[in-house]
């Protein structure tokens, strides 16, 4: 009985140490996309500062959200930038 509560205990301990080892590394990628916001904000850092903001938001985040929404915030900002739209077109029509 003592050893299924050691272990259950120990699971316990260890996501507790395992969600706050995915709170540092929020912390440290939201500074990361905070201080591209502030230098040169791109479509994709607003992107990935505002699905950090769900995290922060929701109430009952655990670990795997905690991941998945870290994740999902490194997929965006890593996304390549869209191309530039051409308006060429678009100006010579106003000139007519």
């Amino acid at each position: 009985m003592r050893l299924g509560l050691a272990t259950v205990a120990l699971a316990i301990g260890m996501a507790g140490a395992a969600h706050a080892d995915c709170l540092q590394e929020i912390g440290q990628f939201r500074a990361q996309v905070d201080a591209q916001n502030a230098a040169k904000p791109s479509a994709q850092s607003r992107a990935a500062a505002r699905e950090l903001q769900k995290l922060e938001q929701s109430e009952a985040a655990d670990e795997i959200d905690c991941y998945n929404t870290l994740a999902r915030a490194r997929i965006i900002l890593a996304a390549p930038l869209p191309p530039a739209a051409d308006d060429r077109y678009a100006k010579d029509r106003q000139h007519r």
